[in-house]
């Protein structure tokens, strides 16, 4: 009782009222969207908010509720893809370093620290400009500089369960490495790695921000929050509607992934009754 009274905070709801909220935006852009987020009116560019565009338009006259909505497609379409290349890369990686021990993990752990040596958005931008300016390009190379910290924090959970003794004896009936690493180690370490997919999730949507805001990424015209971002910033002593309406956007997005990772991290370090 105590447990699920936690884990239902009101912040915690908020937090996944507001996602769901957003997916609901990008999955409907079509029918939610007020207007065209391509079509531009030079005549009423920096429109205050009103009853027409509720938040007001861009520079090109450009109705910024409609790109807001249509740009949260390959906001959370990205973001699907920086964490599976992540989860594909750091969770195998981690592992292994984790079970296999000695010199696999010294090799393992080294190449890791190698990778995170370097600053990551500058990484990202060199992976993304070799990959290709595309969103998707942008978003596999985030997941490339993120996979060493979740192969870090998967290595620490599985050498919290390795010596376990339902793991030692699956090795007295023959299983091979493999499949004891698979079967039986992953499962019961998977819950940190779960955190902190959640927890770079929010990282990931500020460095897609970022990338878009710097030209790397989805490329205009098409509406995305960080091309928003760059295109508006200039004008933001114009008018602030066009900056302020996908930067705090971005802002609630990051908090609210947050928020239910926090809400995980304790659900799951709650002690078992």
């Amino acid at each position: 009782m105590t447990r699920a009274f936690t884990v239902l905070r009101p912040g915690l709801l908020l937090a996944v009222a507001f996602l769901v909220l957003l997916i609901a935006a990008a999955v409907l852009a079509p029918l939610v969207a007020p207007h065209d987020p391509l079509r531009q009116n030079l005549a009423n560019s920096f429109a205050v908010p009103g009853w027409i565009h509720p938040f007001g338009t861009d520079n090109l006259g450009r109705d910024v509720l409609s790109r807001l909505i249509w740009g949260a497609r390959p906001a959370l379409g990205g973001l699907l893809i920086a964490v599976a290349c992540t989860a594909l890369i750091g969770i195998p990686w981690g592992l292994a370093a984790g079970y296999l021990g000695g010199t696999a993990d010294l090799l393992l752990m080294r190449l890791a620290d190698a990778v995170l040596v370097f600053p990551g958005i500058i990484l990202a931008l060199v992976l993304a400009a070799v990959l290709g300016p595309s969103l998707a390009s942008s978003m596999v190379a985030l997941g490339i500089v993120y996979s060493p910290v979740l192969a870090r924090v998967m290595r620490s959970g599985v050498l919290a369960v390795r010596e376990r003794d339902h793991v030692t004896l699956t090795a007295l009936y023959g299983l091979s490495t493999g499949y004891r690493m698979w079967r039986h180690v992953l499962p019961n370490a998977m819950a940190p790695a779960i955190v902190q997919l959640t927890l770079l999730a929010g990282t990931s949507l500020l460095a897609q921000t970022g990338l878009s805001f710097l030209g790397v990424g989805l490329q205009p015209p098409l509406p995305s929050w960080g091309a928003s971002l760059a295109e508006s910033f200039r004008f933001i002593l114009v008018s602030a509607t066009p900056t302020l309406a996908p930067g705090l956007t971005v802002v609630l997005t990051v908090l609210s992934l947050y928020r239910i990772g926090d809400a995980l991290r304790d659900m799951l370090a709650a002690p078992q009754r």
